[in-house]
């Protein structure tokens, strides 16, 4: 995961409603955007906002389905956030190490 996508997933995340709207897609699996209007208690225009932060950090998949659109959260980018936080090395980090390192496998003095 890309240092910018981590930026966008952490701020999308800051905001508890952002929160609450990613568990309440992963609890159901999929929902419309007007089933997501009934679930909160804030209007359209603020649902909407909510949903294009988290599209744009790409939490969730918005697709359109006829009359409606409908939102998934998109589990890869959660576990992909998730294994970064819990320090878990990735392949672009490992990358990194391995050319700090000399050609004797010392880390290179800085």
């Amino acid at each position: 995961m890309e240092d910018a996508q981590i930026v966008r997933v952490a701020k999308a995340i800051a905001d508890p409603t952002r929160v609450e709207m990613l568990r309440a897609l992963r609890r159901a699996g999929s929902m419309t955007c007007t089933e997501v209007c009934e679930h909160f208690e804030l209007s359209q225009p603020t649902i909407s906002h909510h949903v294009r932060t988290l599209a744009k950090s790409g939490l969730i998949s918005v697709r359109k389905d006829g009359p409606f659109h409908m939102l998934t959260a998109n589990e890869d980018v959660l576990a992909g956030f998730a294994s970064v936080i819990a320090g878990e090395p990735s392949a672009r980090s490992a990358r990194r190490s391995s050319r700090a390192k000399t050609k004797t496998g010392s880390p290179r003095k800085r």
